[in-house]
């Protein structure tokens, strides 16, 4: 939908089933869309073919996925493929939204702070802040320091299959990564050895692995991980905001609704740069998770 304001401004709001295309075909889907707007053609052809996804026969399950439960009969179920064969609505209250702005500055000290002690030889600006999001938001909320936090992250698998995925895919080809420790671990262990468990969580995603993955969810018809777990999206480094539209660029990015359970990483508006964390908690959860994230 487009919403032209009396200043001028414009607003693009999209929505999408996520199970169908993943945030790298958004932003082809975007880009395509901006190249029509200027009056061009498409500038990327998109190809849809999920072959190279398919399941084994028989499925080849070599390693536990700890990254996904089975699913019930009240839950919605998730595949790698899309489908689901059980759906039934639950509706559930919604808290405010709230956004966290990390500046360039801030996103540099975290990934210097993970490599301080030396036990590291290198972080990516996601890692430091994925490691640190995780350990604010589960202290947050409060998890027993006895039960296990799992923070997934969706991990694009285009270029880790073999072979790669053909050029343009669009569709889902995201898995999770996951990172997981105790509650006790989370309070109590190195900044450094939480990035590291992040770093293991993307690490251990090579074709092998994935594959076993896919042939899991053609047994067991699953879901991601739903025992004490939560799911870090990050949008933030897609380029969005290098889109040229007919009007312009991007100036800011935000989400209408953030689901209980999931955490969005969008780019900082163009004046202030950095990443804005978008998620759903209650007050004073929030105040806490704001305080942690701001914490040396």
């Amino acid at each position: 939908m487009l919403t032209q304001f009396a200043c001028g401004g414009l607003a693009l709001g999209s929505r999408y089933n996520h199970c169908a295309l993943d945030g790298v075909s958004v932003h082809q889907f975007n880009t395509n869309l901006a190249s029509l707007t200027r009056g061009a053609g498409l500038a990327v052809v998109p190809m849809p073919d999920r072959t190279i996804f398919r399941a084994r026969n028989p499925p080849q399950i070599s390693h536990p996925h700890f990254e996904y439960s089975k699913a019930t009969d009240t839950d919605n179920t998730f595949t790698l493929r899309g489908t689901s064969t059980v759906l039934i609505d639950k509706p559930q209250p919604y808290n405010q939204i709230h956004a966290v702005h990390l500046s360039a500055k801030d996103i540099q000290a975290l990934k210097k702070a993970a490599l301080k002690d030396g036990k590291l030889k290198n972080c990516t600006a996601f890692q430091a802040v994925a490691a640190k999001i995780w350990k604010a938001r589960s202290i947050a909320v409060k998890i027993t320091e006895d039960k296990i936090s799992t923070m997934l992250f969706p991990v694009d698998t285009r270029t880790r299959i073999v072979p790669q995925s053909p050029a343009g895919f669009s569709g889902n080809a995201l898995v999770p990564g996951f990172a997981r420790a105790s509650g006790r671990e989370l309070k109590e262990e190195e900044y450094s050895s939480l990035v590291r468990r992040v770093q293991e969580g993307i690490d251990r995603l090579d074709d092998e692995y994935i594959r076993s993955g896919i042939d899991w969810l053609e047994v067991n018809t699953g879901m991601p991980c739903r025992e004490d777990s939560f799911s870090l999206v990050s949008w933030w480094r897609l380029g969005l905001e290098t889109e040229e539209f007919a009007w312009g660029r991007l100036k800011c990015a935000a989400p209408v609704v953030v689901k209980p359970g999931i955490v969005f990483l969008l780019p900082g508006s163009t004046t202030e740069g950095g990443l804005n964390i978008f998620l759903e908690l209650e007050g004073d959860q929030v105040v806490e998770f704001r305080r942690l994230m701001m914490a040396d």
